[in-house]
């Protein structure tokens, strides 16, 4: 059985349990189990786009006709070419990837470019695993960029979702977009920003886009919302590298907006934070890279918590932040 499948497995129990009412306090010690549990292999070389250049111009046309175009006649988007510029997400390039297929597929979406299943293909493609979960299971890759411009435009289609008076995405297609994105935040490790010569990863930036819409989706679980909190917290206590490009405060403003939705989030957010903080007095501290940057991630979460101030925080969360604040500091 392979890593994926095994941490499917144990997802699903989570989820049942958590959604049956069965499990809290025990959460995030059986995720925390299953994070360390993962092995990183070797970074491999990603599979090469074919017709690049083509698939570029073919986009460029596609925005002069739309240009052209009557505003009160859809313009729809051809399926093959959908398919097509969905790879380009895929590439090192940052022409390409950017403010190449990422800016042409917002736009396409948000202007009504694209029929109502393609949307809904679109939502399930970059969900997919061979997209999602592209070399997710190696050390630092060029994978990065089609695993964070697939949840990038995951983003657009859920604020389409929230903003259309008919919805094109059910319960069905939000559990399954829950069970995905749980797995991709246990995995997930490259925390990089911008790289000289490909543009931007930004993965964690991306990821906090995603989870502030999915909060805001009326139709998603509470338990589902909670579950996606609790991956969350548990990828950051577990990162040994660092969010210097504006990603940290992006995470913590999207879970205190949470947060203060309903006490379930603020109970389980503080929870975390303490056993947070236990991970630096109880587990031994062997000066290493890795070690400071895990206590710098803490301190960072912690600091962005203030810099939002009181308001924006549960009142027993802004205590307990202010009581530990100089810890470690």
């Amino acid at each position: 059985m392979d890593q994926l499948q095994t941490i499917q497995e144990k997802q699903a129990i989570l989820l049942r349990q958590l959604r049956a009412g069965d499990l809290f306090e025990s959460l995030p010690d059986l995720l925390r189990a299953i994070r360390e549990e993962i092995h990183y292999e070797a970074a491999s070389p990603i599979s090469p786009i074919l017709s690049e250049e083509e698939s570029v111009r073919q986009m460029t046309t596609y925005q002069s006709r739309w240009a052209d175009q009557d505003q009160l006649v859809p313009a729809y988007l051809d399926d093959e070419d959908l398919r097509r510029f969905v790879l380009l997400l895929s590439s090192t390039k940052e022409p390409v990837r950017d403010t190449g297929a990422f800016f042409f597929l917002g736009n396409a979406i948000q202007n009504g470019h694209l029929s109502r299943p393609q949307l809904q293909w679109l939502t399930a493609e970059v969900m997919d695993d061979d997209r999602l979960f592209s070399h997710l299971f190696e050390e630092e890759n060029d994978g990065a960029y089609y695993r964070s411009y697939a949840v990038a435009i995951l983003a657009i289609l859920l604020n389409e979702n929230l903003a259309a008076d008919e919805p094109f995405l059910n319960q069905s297609f939000m559990e399954s977009i829950v069970s995905q994105l749980g797995i991709y935040l246990l995995v997930e490790k490259d925390s990089r920003g911008y790289v000289e010569g490909h543009g931007w990863v930004h993965a964690y930036t991306h990821l906090a886009n995603v989870l502030g819409l999915l909060f805001d989706q009326e139709n998603l679980k509470r338990a589902d919302k909670l579950y996606l909190l609790a991956c969350l917290m548990t990828n950051l206590r577990s990162l040994d590298t660092p969010l210097t490009m504006g990603e940290m405060g992006r995470l913590v403003g999207t879970v205190l907006n949470l947060a203060k939705k309903h006490k379930l989030y603020g109970d389980y957010l503080l929870l975390t934070l303490k056993l947070w903080r236990q991970d630096l007095v109880n587990e031994p501290f062997d000066s290493s890279r890795s070690s400071w940057q895990m206590l710098y991630n803490r301190v960072d979460f912690f600091q962005q918590i203030l810099a939002f101030g009181e308001a924006a925080s549960p009142e027993d969360i802004w205590q307990y932040v202010q009581t530990t604040k100089n810890y470690l500091s």
